[in-house]
């Protein structure tokens, strides 16, 4: 009740807002702490970043997830124990993927259960590339997946160590887990996804699968046309382009049938692929509204406290100007580490009617400080709740 009667107070507040140009603001935001507590683990998984949310009926409606399981992705994986003090102990070793699944319509640290390989007692990733261009050293970091008829699918970027960051990019896979398989997934197959392409000096580095997108009757869309759209990024230094690509539900596994906007027409060559707009993160997401329109979520600017979204009439927009809606506090509860968040998306499914539910991850420069603080490196969670008819 008491959380109702502030969501009231907060909604009448809201609904007293001006915006820019005049405009009534038709949205608040508020934490989810439900949800980020879910996460907050101390034994075995306990954090890692990338998190998408994949139902596992391919249902992505507001609310899905009440009827059925979902899968969740993620990328760099701390395995160990944390003590009462909020610090890692000894034996804690990050993997590279794990994933989890999450039970029908029930929400607490129990009800999500982790999944990674232990081969010999020792932690492991999920999957390793095992494609021809592959090579021994390098490892899967995940963006987003989709579960179809056949399968799920995801999109795995092939990383290495080295960089300028400490790691680099070679190039993108696509893993399939085929219909009606068990744990623990041992006839994946995996393939190249032959749209990447390296920075030269008419392009940043191009790639796509950062957000997958289901216009479909199976996914429960307001308005299906039958396309699965894939949002991929033109990685120029200090900005990234959203691109756009496209294909029919049953020809998703097909690359010779993928189609990319090129401003004007959908086009076989992914490098005449249009920039859509910019300053987006890394991770993302495309979600049909309602009305029609689609609302994309992103963190402004890839690294920074400021989580936005923009609105267009169709899955290539255009995109409306960035409407910043959160900034976070979180860093500050870590005075003495260098924290920096990144990476939010919407979770539709995940969602309640009249909202959207949105993840954000953090992170900090020292690696070390991920021993000091083990709260640190996990998924958080807000709320994006509509207050009007429309955005």
């Amino acid at each position: 009740m008491q959380r109702y009667i502030a969501r009231l107070l907060l909604i009448s507040i809201a609904l007293l807002a001006v915006v820019t140009g005049g405009l009534a603001q038709n949205w608040i935001v508020e934490e989810a702490p439900e949800w980020t507590a879910m996460l907050d683990q101390h034994s075995g998984w306990t954090g890692a970043d990338g998190i998408y949310s994949i139902p596992v009926d391919g249902n992505d409606q507001i609310g899905a997830w009440h009827e059925n399981q979902t899968l969740f992705i993620f990328s760099d994986t701390f395995i160990g124990d944390v003590d009462g003090n909020g610090q890692r102990l000894n034996g804690t070793t990050m993997i590279n993927n794990t994933m989890a699944y999450l039970a029908p319509g029930v929400l607490n640290p129990d009800s999500i259960r982790f999944l990674y390989r232990h081969p010999n007692s020792n932690p492991e990733s999920m999957f390793l590339p095992n494609t021809p261009n592959s090579d021994p050293d390098e490892y899967y970091w995940f963006t987003d997946g989709i579960s179809l008829t056949s399968g799920v699918y995801l999109i795995a970027h092939r990383m290495r160590p080295g960089g300028g960051l400490g790691f680099a990019r070679d190039g993108v896979s696509m893993v399939r887990i085929p219909a009606g398989s068990t744990l623990p997934f041992t006839n994946y197959q995996q393939y190249e996804l032959p749209f990447f392409a390296d920075a030269n000096d008419d392009h940043g580095d191009i790639a796509f699968g950062n957000a997958i997108m289901a216009n479909t009757v199976r996914a429960g869309a307001p308005n299906p046309d039958g396309y699965i759209y894939i949002y991929g990024l033109d990685e120029v230094p200090f900005d990234k382009h959203l691109l756009v690509a496209r294909v029919p539900e049953n020809q998703f596994p097909n690359f010779n049938q993928w189609r990319f906007w090129d401003g004007q027409n959908w086009v076989p060559d992914f490098l005449q692929a249009a920039h859509l707009t910019n300053r987006v993160s890394s991770e993302h997401s495309v979600t049909p509204l309602p009305d029609g329109r689609f609302i994309m979520v992103f963190t402004v600017d890839t690294i920074t406290r400021t989580i936005g979204f923009r609105v267009g009439p169709s899955p290539r927009g255009p995109w409306s100007i960035t409407h910043p809606i959160y900034t976070s506090t979180v860093p500050d509860d870590f005075p003495d580490a260098d924290v920096w968040c990144y990476n939010a998306k919407a979770h539709p499914s995940l969602s309640e009617p009249g909202e959207l539910l949105i993840s954000y991850n953090l992170n900090c420069i020292d690696f070390w400080d991920h021993f000091q603080y083990a709260d640190i490196y996990r998924p958080r969670f807000i709320r994006l709740i509509y207050t009007g008819d429309r955005f």
